[in-house]
């Protein structure tokens, strides 16, 4: 199943260069089968059912090239079962696959209430950088600090809106390094919409691995959607307990990619449509994917990622922030502390209980009463509404920062 191929696809984007459109129909996998003197002919080189053509002029001048070319990316577009959005962006960029989301708001075509295109831009990032996080770190809740190539990586995703329906696209480069191109996010890794970063710049194909990063992330992506899909089915047939989120596997979603997929629909959790292609350009590409996303499913997901965030033990938590209140039974000996800080990505703080041994404690009383920051590590146990980190590993104050904002 794909999206219909509409004209209004190819509204605003400017046709390729003749030796940019031949390589990257030589390296996605087209045959040159016949050229003369005015025109050059391609093929598919795999099994069709039908018998297709893509007919490309000898040179850009021909007074009608654009239209040419814009017949030849139809016929692409169908071959390769994708839009011409998406063939574009590999022509532009080198290489690209994209994850492009439908959103169905009650509004006219093409608009959305502002505060679902807000939920739904900031949702795609942190999915990206959620997705990208796992590659490198298997925990189900991202520590503070994700790893900083999924960081950078998002910094180098083109974001773009499509006419028709309101669609949000976004190009997830496979190549490490754009020459000249520039990068969506270069303020803090945020998806910027200027169209002024969205200008393709023409360069030739890249060399690839066989599996680059980008095509990790899209991997994880589309794996991730569908089993929160089928776990979110489970728990609300009441097959499935919630925790039942918290089972570690590979394709297992964190919660950061759980907040993402539970906040694209927006605050009233409208039902969305994803959709993932992959560019031929890299190997083992596989078909496009569309999940459908309903309301039922996007509560589920929300309480998924409440539940690993806070309820569901883990181990090793390292949480950093202020001492708020001290308690012991003596003047001597051990005492809990209890830490108001942030202990996982979403940045929200919280308050963790801990028990320290007595220099500890004398190191509490000091960073409570000069407002300096500490940093302390143990496995988290939720009791009720508490949250212990017990055994606590280690407690410490942080060198050289003093009272201020938790971030």
């Amino acid at each position: 199943m794909t999206w219909p191929v509409q004209p209004q696809d190819d509204v605003g984007l400017r046709p390729p260069s003749l030796p940019v459109l031949r390589e990257y129909l030589a390296d996605s996998g087209w045959t040159l089968v016949d050229e003369d003197a005015r025109t050059s002919m391609w093929k598919p080189g795999w099994s069709s059912a039908e018998e297709l053509f893509v007919v490309l002029p000898l040179r850009e001048e021909v007074l009608d090239y654009g239209d040419r070319i814009y017949e030849a990316l139809r016929v692409v577009a169908y071959a390769e079962r994708r839009s011409i959005e998406e063939i574009s962006s590999d022509i532009s960029y080198g290489a690209a696959d994209t994850v492009s989301a439908r959103l169905m708001p009650e509004a006219p075509p093409g608009e959305a209430p502002l505060s679902l295109a807000y939920s739904a831009i900031s949702a795609l990032r942190s999915y990206v950088i959620g997705s990208g996080s796992a590659l490198d770190n298997h925990a189900l809740v991202l520590p503070t600090r994700r790893p900083l190539r999924a960081e950078s990586y998002v910094s180098k995703v083109r974001f773009a809106t499509r006419p028709g329906s309101f669609i949000l696209s976004l190009a997830l480069p496979l190549v490490e390094t754009f020459d000249g191109v520039p990068s969506v996010g270069g303020h803090g890794g945020e998806l910027e919409t200027g169209q002024d970063d969205l200008e393709p710049v023409q360069e030739p194909m890249f060399d690839m691995p066989p599996q680059p990063f980008g095509r990790w992330i899209t991997n994880r992506m589309a794996a991730v959607a569908r089993t929160a899909q089928l776990l979110a089915d489970a728990v609300g047939a009441g097959d499935q307990p919630l925790r039942a989120f918290g089972t570690p596997g590979l394709e297992a979603p964190n919660a950061t990619e759980l907040e993402a997929l539970s906040g694209l629909g927006g605050p009233e959790r409208n039902a969305y449509r994803l959709r993932f292609a992959q560019s031929p350009l890299a190997r083992r590409s596989r078909d496009s994917l569309i999940v459908q996303i309903t309301p039922g499913q996007q509560r589920i997901m929300a309480e998924a990622a409440v539940y690993l965030r806070t309820e569901q033990p883990r181990s090793d938590v390292t949480v950093e922030g202020m001492v708020v209140r001290l308690s012991r039974g003596s003047n001597q000996g051990p005492g809990v502390v209890v830490v108001e800080g942030v202990a996982d990505d979403s940045g929200v703080v919280r308050r963790f209980y801990l028990e320290v041994v007595e220099r500890d404690y004398h190191e509490a009383i000091r960073a409570h009463g000069d407002g300096l920051r500490v940093v302390a590590r143990g496995d988290l146990d939720t009791r009720g509404s508490y949250k212990w980190l017990r055994p606590a590993r280690s407690f410490a104050i942080i060198p050289g920062l003093e009272h201020g904002d938790i971030t």
